[in-house]
């Protein structure tokens, strides 16, 4: 079996990350639910088996619980410094970009630092709420200048997008094969891949 990955969940409380951590396992072992108040107490962490590869999904706390931010920050500083390999997700649920999504993506950046950047992409949530619309249509509604563009440039056009209502497995591939976590021969880059960028 391919060597482990760890993948972390970052995002404000709401932002689908417990939802993002059913998905990439392909069974409900996190507690998800729209919620103003963070479902998600706690870092968690769950370890399952796919396309060849043992892959562990942290869970954790929003990240404007400022009761939780050191704590995440400390277990994110302490994973970069281990041998696991390691994948960040920042989410960010499909919609109006607030204020409060600026501050989650902020506090994001520096509980991940400079090197976890490096290692994150940005992880759409609510592909269903698209319908018709492309992920990128949606990114650059407003044109270059808009915000998300620019959130996106922050992760170096490292981004995805996840629909958590469907149990399609290829959503969860396509991350992994675009990050770099999961070879295969032939496969064409999908948009939101940065090869430049070494994620490990």
């Amino acid at each position: 079996m391919d060597p482990g990955l760890t993948i972390v969940l970052l995002g404000k409380t709401g932002a689908g990350k417990s939802a993002s951590g059913n998905t990439i396992l392909g069974r409900p072992e996190f507690r998800s639910k729209m919620s103003f108040r963070s479902v998600t107490t706690e870092i968690s962490e769950r370890t399952g088996s796919m396309f060849g590869k043992e892959i562990s999904v942290v869970d954790t706390p929003g990240l404007l619980d400022s009761e939780f931010t050191e704590k995440i920050g400390d277990f994110c500083q302490d994973l970069l410094r281990s041998s696991r390999r390691c994948l960040f997700l920042v989410t960010l649920r499909v919609g109006r970009f607030t204020k409060e999504d600026q501050e989650a993506l902020t506090t994001a950046m520096d509980v991940l630092g400079g090197r976890g950047l490096k290692k994150s992409y940005l992880l759409f949530t609510g592909g269903d709420e698209l319908e018709d619309e492309s992920l990128e249509d949606f990114i650059f509604a407003e044109g270059d200048e808009g915000q998300l563009p620019n959130v996106v440039q922050m992760f170096d056009g490292r981004y995805h997008l996840f629909d958590n209502k469907s149990d399609d497995e290829e959503q969860v591939r396509n991350l992994l094969l675009k990050s770099g976590h999961l070879k295969t021969e032939d496969q064409p880059d999908p948009p939101g891949t940065a090869r430049s960028n070494a994620l490990y």
